[in-house]
């Protein structure tokens, strides 16, 4: 194989890689997400639910549910003006 096959073949094996650790977080995060929605099913208090969910999602999945559910909490608050 040329250098170039070689280098080509190693880009698509580390691609692979991060492929592969990308579906293990997804599947990790969708089961997450699918038993917190059945905690809800059950009456679990909602807030305590969004607390789990902050600590067993990634940052992004935690953000894209609060804007969700409500816009104003996403946006990041603004500093009074200095005098």
């Amino acid at each position: 194989m040329s250098v170039q096959g070689e280098r080509l073949l190693a880009a698509i094996e580390a691609e692979i890689k991060n492929i592969s650790k990308l579906e293990h977080t997804l599947a990790r995060t969708k089961l997450v997400l699918q038993e917190q929605a059945s905690r809800l099913r059950l009456g679990t208090n909602p807030e305590l639910v969004m607390t789990s969910l902050r600590l067993a999602v990634p940052h992004e999945t935690t953000l894209a549910l609060i804007e969700r559910v409500d816009p104003v909490l996403s946006t990041p608050a603004e500093l009074p003006p200095k005098n």
